[in-house]
């Protein structure tokens, strides 16, 4: 999991950081001590997991969770012990944490979010209906090749045809089912037909797809490249 930790205390944030290296199952933790930062980092980059402090000085943690994708999991960090029932109003929140954090209670946060999007990952279909024009059409997602973000559209990229729909790479990334990755702003592959990599391209079906350098390492983890 892709992590980003957000809060105002450095030390907070150095303590989470130190926990979060020790799970194997995060690779890669973003610090930010400023909430619009935050903002920023959430908008440019995909992350799976999100430790948010609600009280943050210059926006508050329940204005960040409004611009949560509902693909991305958040354990919020709080000094307040009643924030428990305000905090599942939002489908993201699978846990919080009470300051002082200590390991074992921050591990059992980490365990639901697993089970959470383990299950989650088990409810996507291999199948998706996708607007196209005027007209709902069934895409096997099996056959698709690649995505790629077209201004306000995304362009689905199969063997013999492409289909143009009204929506954000964002927004169907969170349909997709675990095969697909994102490898770059605007692209998306299926990673089962990936045929070569190189030189920072990908080779899908005689086509070159670009790989941006904060997602290739995303890429090799999930084709088993790297630990």
């Amino acid at each position: 999991m892709k992590c980003l930790i957000v809060d105002d205390d450095p030390l907070i944030c150095d303590l989470l950081k130190h926990f979060c290296s020790k799970v194997e199952a995060i690779s890669g933790v973003t610090v930010t001590n400023n909430g619009f930062e935050s903002v920023n980092l959430i908008n440019q980059q995909e992350f799976d997991l999100i430790l948010l402090d609600y009280d943050l000085p210059d926006i508050t943690g329940k204005e960040i969770l409004k611009l949560v994708g509902l693909d991305t999991s958040v354990i919020m960090i709080t000094a307040n012990k009643n924030f428990g029932s305000e905090s599942y109003e939002f489908e993201q929140v699978v846990d919080f944490l009470v300051k002082p954090i200590d390991f074992t209670r921050f591990m059992k946060g980490i365990q639901k979010v697993q089970r959470v999007r383990k299950t989650t990952a088990g409810m996507h279909s291999q199948q998706l209906f996708i607007k196209d024009g005027t007209k709902l059409v069934k895409v096997d997602l099996n056959e698709v090749l690649y995505l790629k973000s077209a201004a306000n559209y995304v362009e689905l990229v199969l063997s013999d045809r492409k289909i143009m729909t009204l929506m954000t790479l964002k927004e169907i990334e969170q349909k997709l089912p675990d095969q697909f990755q994102r490898v770059h702003r605007s692209y998306i592959v299926n990673v089962d037909k990936i045929e070569s990599i190189s030189g920072g391209d990908i080779l899908i079906h005689g086509e070159e797809v670009s790989i941006s350098d904060s997602y290739e390492k995303d890429l090799l983890r999930k084709i088993n490249l790297l630990n």
